[in-house]
């Protein structure tokens, strides 16, 4: 039986026993943001340079790698875990801009970055379209959102106009 809230503290203990910056992203941060949905894993954005270090750790305690490639690392535990490896500029900023959620103890993407993350994502990905814009949509509810770094975000990948869309339907 998947233990998704067991999957989240063990890996957040790890990691940050550990010195591995890092930070919630996915279901449950948007959860942290007040929008909830269902999900199957727990997802973390964390340090890219210490790709091997957080495998090793994750592995050592108890965690089944299933795939890995520069960008993620995915594995089986009491639940399923996601590591999205921060390599770029703007995503190591996602990580140091990360909040502290004080019910769950753990660092959090702003909605911003979420959604950045999100556009990225689909992007990357067509067959999550649906369902990470409908996440923008409801993001871009959320006020004082910091639009120009949005458009930051959306420009690198020419969806600027389609969160303009959202937004007026939000």
């Amino acid at each position: 039986m998947l233990d998704l809230r067991k999957t989240l503290i063990q890996a957040h203990e790890i990691l940050k026993k550990n010195n591995i910056d890092h930070a919630l992203i996915g279901g449950f941060a948007l959860a942290v943001h007040g929008l909830h949905r269902a999900t199957m894993d727990i997802d973390f954005l964390a340090d890219g340079s210490k790709k091997d270090h957080i495998k090793n750790l994750l592995q050592a305690t108890g965690f089944k790698l299933k795939f890995e490639s520069n960008e993620v690392l995915q594995f089986d535990g009491a639940g399923f875990l996601d590591i999205l490896l921060a390599n770029r500029p703007l995503s190591l900023e996602m990580l140091r801009q990360a909040i502290k959620d004080s019910a769950l103890g753990v660092h959090v993407l702003r909605a911003e970055d979420l959604i950045g993350l999100k556009i990225q994502a689909y992007k990357n990905d067509p067959s999550r379209e649906l369902q990470d814009k409908a996440d923008i949509q409801r993001l871009l509810k959320i006020k004082n959102l910091e639009m120009s770094l949005i458009k930051k975000y959306a420009d690198v990948f020419g969806e600027w106009q389609m969160i303009e869309e959202l937004k007026r339907k939000a």
